[in-house]
């Protein structure tokens, strides 16, 4: 070969570039066309893909919360509670977990699998669409669960017919407002499911969101309010160790409640003045989640609520007895003892300074205190 046929063979052009690079990208070929150098289309995707993948994030950051408090239920109650409730914190577990695999899979084929594939951005992803009603399905039941819990204490401190039947229909109208969700859900889904993404923004959509999340913040604020009431009604405890039981109680409550509704809140705000953006998925992702790890932090926190000096460490949870018959932290009427109910006695025995609960005819009522030892 001369050095003129060498010269020809490095200006040729090539028409493929099947040759040239690795086998993984053999498919690849151009033709003599000249190849960009930068994307012609350049989209700005803050308001829909942006807010997604940001939730994302933060969605698997409360994942981590939530596997981490199931860890510690698990290690603390895993043997006390009864067995449906163990069942119902794992079923409730997995549905956190498929959550958070769809909505991660949701963004896989325009931001990774199909990246730059312009059609793709116009479609509602179907993995969204199925988070949705997962997402409803844990918010409902840790809804219920808490409704029932009102229902529990309330039988123990209202005595008159007139109390339980004002009772018996605030909780009626509780359940029907958390079961609204599921209403608005099944409607929203058949609304949206294949349709293009432009769809979340009509008007009618918008309205069904806000009226979903305007019902969530509406069952937080209303349990929480009402679970300080039956705590409050009769004035606060006048033995010291109750009183501290009673005040931690509702730091729970308040702290839990006011975390789901703020978040919810939130959510709301940003689809009522972003309703063609998706900023609400920012922290409704995160929900699921969130309202999971409120019910776990109210279980874990019953050892913390009767413990004597609020330190605990997590060997110390499994320490803590509570009523194998009771999956709650019962109220009763800690204000106003009945009936030997509430209060911590003190008596020593040899120098040794030793606590215990007082006993009760009811153990729903006050579930019986670990003895504590101090020397």
């Amino acid at each position: 070969m001369g050095e003129n046929d060498s010269s020809i063979l490095y200006k040729r052009r090539p028409t493929t570039l099947s040759a040239n690079i690795s086998p993984t990208m053999a498919n690849t070929t151009t033709s003599n066309w000249i190849v960009p150098t930068e994307n012609p289309i350049i989209l700005d995707l803050t308001s829909t893909y942006g807010s997604l993948l940001v939730g994302s994030w933060l969605a698997c950051a409360m994942w981590g919360v939530s596997s981490l408090q199931v860890f510690i239920y698990y290690m603390s109650s895993g043997n006390v509670d009864p067995r449906f409730l163990r069942i119902l914190i794992g079923a409730l577990w997995v549905f956190d977990t498929t959550n958070g695999i769809l909505i991660l899979k949701g963004q896989w084929n325009v931001l990774i699998h199909q990246y730059g594939r312009i059609e793709g951005l116009e479609e509602a992803p179907p993995e969204i669409m199925h988070h949705i009603w997962v997402e409803t399905i844990v918010i409902v039941i840790v809804q219920l669960y808490f409704i029932r819990r009102i229902y529990i204490f309330s039988k123990q401190t209202f005595r008159s017919k007139m109390q339980k039947y004002i009772t018996v229909a605030f909780i009626v109208i509780m359940i029907m407002l958390s079961s609204w969700q599921l209403v608005v859900v099944i409607v929203y889904l058949i609304n949206v499911y294949g349709k293009p993404l432009k769809v979340v923004s009509t008007p009618l959509i918008v309205g069904f969101n806000i009226s979903y999340m305007s019902v969530s913040v509406a069952v937080d604020v209303a349990v929480s309010l009402s679970m300080i009431f039956l705590l409050t009604r009769t004035g606060m405890p006048t033995i010291p160790k109750t009183k501290r039981v009673v005040y931690r109680l509702i730091a729970v409550i308040v702290l839990s409640g006011a975390l789901t509704a703020v978040t919810a809140t939130v959510a709301l705000v940003l689809v009522k003045f972003y309703p063609n953006a998706l900023y609400y998925t920012i922290v409704e992702y995160s929900l699921c989640s969130l309202y999971f790890s409120t019910l776990l932090a109210n279980l874990n926190a019953r050892a913390y609520i009767q413990s004597p000096d609020g330190m605990l460490t997590i060997s110390a949870f499994s320490a803590a007895r509570r009523s194998r018959d009771d999956d709650t932290l019962a109220l009763g009427s800690l204000t106003q003892p009945r009936n030997g109910v509430s209060g911590i006695s003190e008596t020593t025995v040899g120098g040794i300074e030793v606590e215990r609960d007082i006993k009760t005819d009811n153990p729903e009522v006050f579930p019986p205190l670990k003895e504590c030892v101090h020397v």
